[in-house]
């Protein structure tokens, strides 16, 4: 990470994680956090403590990205002279208005029709450049990279509009549930996940628990009380039963 920003925010969403850690992990964690943050070498972890790692990471890492912006921005403003002063923007309105013949006493002010042409195509490709920009980030959170090609660019745009925190928020409700059945349970591939799978984990449809369910869920069938045979003694009474048996 950058020197340039000596701070980072833990978030109250993270505790949902560090309780599937033991303590010792939790030190861990929490040390490996913090050489992140200060640009140190990261100590060995096993791999629930690294799972747990790499969201933190990953939300400090668009933090500081919108931190970096936010100072650019603030430094090409100062290359500019900072905002200009409500004195000097009169003073050129004003001008402005001379220039045109504008004058204040115009009882028939002169209105012109201006039409202005919106480049339809043009939006459509900024659209479609964020949707696959938004693509790329949460592919590198996901953790089963399969079937990339298979999303689609309409299902990017549908992503999009859904908005990076939400969609985030889900990954990280469907990580935190592959971690609880980790001994029975595989993520399902990036393709299915993003092209459906995520609905489930938005916060309107998300039902913490509901996948754990399915585990050992017995049917119709399940309760019965099967009786075990013995085949070999089975074939014996059916060839002593028939005539000339021996």
């Amino acid at each position: 990470m950058t020197d340039e920003k000596s701070s980072f925010v833990l978030y109250a969403e993270y505790l949902e994680h560090i309780k599937l850690l033991t303590m010792e992990q939790r030190g861990a964690l929490l040390t490996a956090v913090l050489c992140y943050a200060s640009g140190d070498e990261l100590p060995e972890m096993d791999g629930m403590t690294n799972m747990a790692f790499s969201f933190i990471k990953s939300r400090i890492d668009r933090d500081t990205a919108a931190y970096l912006e936010k100072i650019e921005k603030r430094r090409e403003a100062g290359k500019l002279g900072g905002r200009p002063k409500t004195k000097d923007i009169s003073q050129k309105q004003e001008k402005a208005k001379k220039a045109n013949g504008f004058s204040e006493k115009q009882n028939n002010p002169v209105t012109d029709n201006v039409n202005v042409t919106v480049n339809v195509n043009d939006n459509n490709k900024n659209t479609l450049a964020d949707a696959k920009a938004l693509f790329e980030r949460l592919w590198k959170v996901y953790p089963n990279k399969k079937g990339k090609g298979q999303v689609s660019d309409t299902q990017k745009k549908r992503l999009l509009a859904i908005g990076e925190d939400r969609l985030v928020k889900a990954i990280d409700r469907y990580s935190l549930e592959l971690q609880k059945d980790a001994d029975w349970r595989k993520a399902q591939y990036g393709s299915t996940f993003f092209n459906s799978g995520y609905v489930d984990y938005l916060d309107e449809n998300y039902v913490p628990g509901k996948a754990t369910e399915h585990k050992g869920k017995s049917n119709a069938f399940s309760n019965i009380n099967h009786r075990q045979y013995d085949y070999d003694e089975l074939e014996k009474q059916v060839l002593n039963s028939q005539p000339g048996g021996g």
